[in-house]
């Protein structure tokens, strides 16, 4: 008989090497146009809910991920900066592997949404008509995502969950009227978390 099946909520924390592409301006009276890029890792926090069926399993998870710093050098040496943070819901399968010990290996893959958000731009440099602030800039893009990683049968209704998932979030538009856009925001995700069996 398996004990460890049926509905399960989970909450989950993270920390996401963040990386982007290319980032351009679409106005540059509005936004300088940036020669290079830094954009800083963060934390992450989750909920969801699933069921497990013996060796498959499904859930549903909402995840957001904290402002990060975004700090763009044009190629005249200014610099103008601001902050991404995100929103991902996403539909999850995975495949367990097997349980030796209590530990049950597993890989996984999800699709879904991600709004993407940029606000607080400030350029130091900026004069009339350029602005130096702008009003946050939501985007909503098609997200995708894979995991692997371990869970750990830590009492008979809870079970610690431990794994890597890199995450596809798409474009990111942000400053004055949209014009920045910072390509294909991804990350990668050292995750800890449980599984409560309902």
């Amino acid at each position: 008989m398996e004990i460890f099946s049926g509905w399960y909520l989970r909450g989950d924390i993270a920390y996401r090497f963040q990386r982007s592409g290319t980032s351009s301006s679409g106005n540059t009276a509005q936004v300088p146009n940036p020669n290079s890029v830094k954009l800083d890792n963060t934390m992450l926090g989750g909920f969801g809910v699933g069921y497990k069926a013996q060796w498959f399993r499904v859930d549903l998870t909402g995840d957001y991920g904290w402002r990060s710093k975004y700090v763009a050098t044009t190629s005249a040496g200014t610099t103008f900066s601001g902050k991404v943070e995100s929103f991902t819901v996403m539909a999850n399968g995975y495949f367990d592997l097997g349980t030796w010990g209590g530990f049950t290996p597993y890989v996984g893959a999800g699709i879904g949404g991600a709004n993407v958000i940029f606000s607080g731009y400030k350029n130091s440099a900026a004069v009339s008509p350029m602005p130096s602030t702008a009003v946050p800039v939501h985007r909503w893009n098609l997200a995708w995502a894979a995991m692997a990683g371990m869970s750990y049968n830590f009492s008979q209704n809870i079970l610690l969950d431990i794994g890597y998932r890199h995450v596809d979030m798409g474009d990111v538009n942000g400053g004055p009227n949209g014009q920045l856009t910072i390509k294909r925001l991804t990350g990668d995700e050292i995750r800890i978390g449980f599984r409560y069996l309902l």
